[in-house]
């Protein structure tokens, strides 16, 4: 087994039932076991996927745990984000126009180099 440190106690191990290049932050003796109730078609799903990629079906499916945990809190912060650009927007007044907007993330997406557009008051 091998450790790597990360802060506040961390540690990375790559354990047997994993494969030797895929390493799961734990921390250490505060595992606790969950019971999934799962149908028999996602329960051989699983296995099969979990097989196809060399690993056992508990790493597979403690993998799409994290994964899912992982997705929803990149939602939650995208949202505050937003939420934070639309007040700050509905206190100063200003915005970009969507026309100026697509043209930039155009550019952007063509991978031309351009500076962020300017603002400029919604308010009539």
């Amino acid at each position: 087994m091998k450790n790597l440190e990360l802060d506040a106690g961390m540690a990375l191990t790559a354990e047997r039932c994993y494969p030797s290049s895929t390493l799961i932050p734990i921390r250490p003796a505060t595992m606790s076991t969950t019971s999934l109730k799962l149908s028999d078609e996602l329960k051989q799903r699983a296995a099969n996927a979990a097989q196809e990629l060399g690993i056992t079906p508990h790493a597979f499916m403690v993998d799409a745990i994290r994964r899912a945990a992982d997705h929803a809190e990149q939602r939650a912060v995208f949202v505050a984000q937003a939420q934070a650009a639309r007040a700050e927007m509905l206190q100063s007044g200003e915005g970009i126009d969507d026309r100026t907007a697509r043209e930039y993330l155009r550019q952007r997406v063509d991978g031309k180099q351009t500076g962020k557009p300017g603002t400029t008051s919604w308010q009539k």
